[in-house]
């Protein structure tokens, strides 16, 4: 994975590296978008693509086989999430 660097001005300004400019095709007046995520990592992207630039970008997903459906594996996570974060608080006793 490559990696870049820029200093931030006293205006909060970037300058992104001449390199990705030209990969992503970005011309003055152009937009990035940062996200961050739950871990604190930063993601960049240009925001001068088209719509249909995302199809075909989870193609290479696979299923789980631990479950049947998404609806069982996404209750799966919600569980175990509701589980770690009891440990933080006062669990519930058992009936």
């Amino acid at each position: 994975m490559a990696s870049y660097e820029a200093k931030l001005t006293s205006k909060g300004q970037l300058t992104l590296p001449v390199e990705l400019r030209r990969k992503w095709a970005l011309k003055a007046g152009e937009s990035v978008e940062f996200h961050l995520d739950h871990t604190g990592t930063v993601r960049v992207r240009p925001r001068n693509l088209p719509a249909s630039a995302i199809f075909g970008m989870l193609a290479d997903l696979k299923r789980d086989p631990a479950y049947e459906s998404d609806d069982d594996a996404i209750g799966a996570q919600l569980v175990a999430d509701d589980e770690a974060t009891m440990s933080k608080r006062r669990k519930p006793r058992a009936a």
